[in-house]
């Protein structure tokens, strides 16, 4: 059984909550039986509840990089706060006596491995009938936001106003009955821009913008998801390949699929660069955003975990990563220079000194060939519209009222706060601003025509110093 520490309780934990419940009854000793399996690949306890009867719970650990929880309490938290109080115990150093692995344990077990075993099996074919239907009632739903690009454009901005804004807002919604999110996220975007104008038209020159810049994105979705549903349909080529346009269309992968296309890689050590969470107004989410870098590669990729907030409180939130992930298979999404990414199972060991200098290593030498990628991206109307790259520079200084960061051939390109994200005022001492690496994410700036950066984290040969959390 691997170590249970401080560190993989907050990891599998939903929440604070959690570990504060799981805490008082470890405390309190409410477990009234503690045992643990020879091999010590599983814990098992009884404890006391509200009920008459006692709850079971069991802690796996035949996978040392997923455990798996189980408990008869009626908790909707995974795991709940016996399953941690049980590993909390067992960090307290407890007596647990010896006991045999439960019948109904080796058998989830093997029903676990027969699972996996399947799951390696050739795919199942593909219902190119099914898929194509969906295609054609996608095809269907493009049409109807070229309608409301058309007339907005026929017509002006303008129409966006009073009732037409009710008239567009109840199109956008039909958008989800042709399987169709992004572009409806786009048309929502467009029309909470229109509202917020009428809120404060003091605005208007960033509102306006804000409203053509997505007319102009969902102009390119709508043409370019169209050829391309339409090629597949004719073609009838149904199935998945590697191309942004899925998400562009709203396409939900999975990892089956991303295998099929060799979008993964065997045996990777991961390191956070940084972390943040935002909320979306519009589609009523939390988005928790960490970015890790290859320790071989140097590459470095976006991990997303997407919360609904009506079922925020049954998903568990990412936070800020102190340890090395050790990944067997890493996935990737398709995507630009930040790919997306995501793992099943993980183990974690302590970060190294050696690992900072590695990653220090990595740093990209030169603003001119980072600044020139970044434009080459942000041309293409459908990618992602900020960038995070690992930077050496020479110095940081402030000049007047703006942050100035220069590189060791002498470039210079203008720090940022990001929204709500005021990093700047989160800057270590001038020890840390000078002859050091910086991870920053590089944004356009529309009204000024000119890109600058965010900064999120400084290395040093010894330390991320990062100033999200």
């Amino acid at each position: 059984m691997v170590s249970i520490t401080t560190e993989l309780m907050e990891r599998v934990a939903p929440n604070t909550a959690a570990i504060a419940n799981a805490k008082k009854i470890s405390q309190k000793n409410g477990f009234t039986v503690l045992s643990k399996s020879e091999d010590n690949t599983l814990l098992y306890g009884e404890c006391k509840g509200s009920g008459k009867n006692l709850y079971i719970t069991t802690v796996d650990f035949i996978d040392p990089s997923a455990p798996v929880f189980r408990c008869s309490c009626p908790s909707r938290q995974f795991p709940c706060k016996h399953a941690l109080a049980l590993m909390f115990d067992y960090m307290a150093q407890k007596p647990f006596t010896i006991c045999g692995i439960p019948e109904d344990i080796i058998s989830k077990r093997e029903k676990i491995d027969k699972k996996k075993e399947n799951a390696e099996k050739a795919p199942k074919k593909v219902n190119k009938s099914a898929l194509i239907k969906k295609m054609k009632k996608q095809l269907e739903g493009l049409d109807l936001a070229e309608k409301f690009l058309k007339e907005v454009l026929q017509t002006g901005i303008a129409s966006l106003s009073g009732k037409g804004l009710k008239t567009y807002s109840d199109l956008a919604k039909q958008m989800g009955d042709y399987y169709l999110p992004a572009p409806q996220t786009l048309m929502q975007q467009i029309l909470v821009a229109m509202e917020e104008l009428q809120k404060d038209v003091t605005k208007e020159k960033y509102y306006y913008q804000k409203i053509l810049q997505g007319l102009v994105e969902l102009h390119s979705t709508i043409k370019k998801a169209r050829v391309f549903l339409q090629t597949k349909i004719e073609t009838e080529q149904v199935s998945m390949e590697n191309s942004t346009l899925y998400d562009r269309i709203g396409y939900v992968w999975k990892l089956s699929q991303l295998e099929e296309l060799g979008l993964y890689q065997k045996n990777v050590e991961l390191i956070q660069l940084s972390f943040y969470v935002t909320y979306d107004e519009i589609k009523k989410e939390y988005r928790d955003i960490g970015y890790w870098i290859d320790l071989q590669s140097g590459v470095i990729s976006k991990k997303e975990n997407i919360r609904p907030a009506k079922a925020v409180k049954y998903i568990k939130q990412d936070d800020t990563e102190k340890a090395c992930a050790q990944i067997e298979k890493l996935y990737f999404y398709p995507g630009e220079i930040n790919q997306r990414i995501r793992w099943e199972n993980a183990l974690y060991r302590e970060v190294t000194e050696q690992d900072y200098k590695t990653i220090k290593q990595k740093s990209r030498t030169a603003l001119a060939p980072v600044i020139k990628e970044v434009k080459n991206q942000f041309k293409n109307a459908l990618s992602e519209k900020s960038v995070v790259c690992l930077i050496a520079f020479q110095s940081i200084s402030k000049v007047g009222e703006q942050y100035i960061l220069e590189d060791n051939t002498g470039d210079t390109i203008e720090l940022r706060n990001k929204e709500i994200l005021k990093t700047l005022s989160y800057l270590p001492s001038q020890s840390f601003l000078k002859e050091q690496s910086l991870v920053c994410e590089f944004l356009y700036d529309r009204e000024n025509h000119q890109i600058f950066a965010v900064p999120h984290t400084i290395v040093t040969e010894k330390e991320l110093v990062k100033l999200l959390y």
